[in-house]
């Protein structure tokens, strides 16, 4: 079926094309192997937001990777044209670099031609009454790749752990699937960062449980700091979310969601809080005031 909506540019091809349109060459070691890096964005004003900031981790990625550094200026351009070709809607954007093309079982032979696909589609519908009553979520059986693990490092395709997480929440109805890491801290939500209000403090699991240095857990952090609400990166016991008076995801599509019911128990009084409504309200003022999204 042809999606009038979506959109994809290969490198190397002269124009974006309707996404059924765009082909990647079967050598490709992203599609042999699952080790092309990713960054989701999404615009407001048909910009994409926080470009630089993700720009950013996909070269650190790619460099810890052994990838050759992408194309930032090339990149920037190809997901500002697909963000132009869908305004005044807004888009979802997502950039994917792959190492390059190698023959499969060629082990010896060195990648050549690393290259990029990014595309442009509607952002997911989440309905505005989810911000308003919150989300149910679950604890998934599978683990986050234990702490110091090199997958939450860079954001890598071949993620199975996220997969089959999202394939749980979806299954068991829920909005989200929380994973913990190997050591059975909290980790991260399958697609998200997950925050906890704890006697009024805010509070997140640590990089070093895991999880994915993620742009949008930043900017939370950032506003949070801003408004002189109390912070804190900490490892956290998954009994820790039923003694929370809140808790939230954060990604760069959720934006600031707020969860009311983990595995059936309430959180807190079972509502939005306080606290998560107003960092929802100040993330909402950044995006509609700084499209650019590039705090320090």
């Amino acid at each position: 079926m042809r999606d009038e909506q979506s959109w994809t540019w290969v490198q190397g091809d002269r124009e974006p094309l309707p996404v059924q349109e765009g082909k990647v060459s079967a050598l490709d070691l992203g599609y042999l192997t699952g080790t092309s890096l990713y960054e989701t964005l999404r615009t407001y004003g048909a910009r994409p937001f926080s470009l630089k900031a993700h720009l950013d981790r996909l070269e650190a990625g790619a460099l810890r990777m052994g990838y050759p550094a992408p194309p930032r200026e090339e990149l920037a351009a190809a997901l500002r044209r697909l963000a132009s070709l869908r305004a005044p809607a807004e888009s979802c954007l997502r950039v994917v670099f792959s190492p390059g093309q190698r023959f499969p079982l060629w082990e010896a032979q060195a990648p050549v031609g690393a290259s990029w696909t990014a595309y442009a589609s509607p952002l997911p519908p989440f309905s505005p009454s989810l911000y308003v009553r919150g989300v149910h979520c679950i604890f998934s059986r599978f683990r986050r790749t234990p702490a110091g693990g090199f997958h939450p490092a860079v954001k890598v395709n071949g993620s199975p752990d996220l997969i089959l997480a999202r394939r749980e929440a979806e299954a068991r109805g829920a909005f989200e699937a929380i994973l913990l890491n190997g050591e059975g801290w909290l980790a991260e939500g399958a697609s998200s960062s997950l925050f906890l209000v704890l006697k009024g403090q805010l509070v997140t699991p640590p990089i070093a449980a895991g999880i994915l240095d993620s742009v949008t857990r930043s900017l939370v952090l950032v506003l949070a700091s801003r408004a002189g609400l109390p912070c804190a990166e900490r490892p956290l016991r998954p009994e820790e979310v039923h003694e929370a008076e809140e808790a939230f995801l954060a990604s760069t599509l959720k934006e600031i969601m707020p969860v009311v019911q983990i595995e059936g128990r309430a959180i807190g009084a079972g509502l939005p809080g306080p606290i998560t409504e107003r960092l929802l309200r100040l993330y909402r003022e950044l995006t509609a005031n700084d499209t650019t999204g590039d705090l320090p």
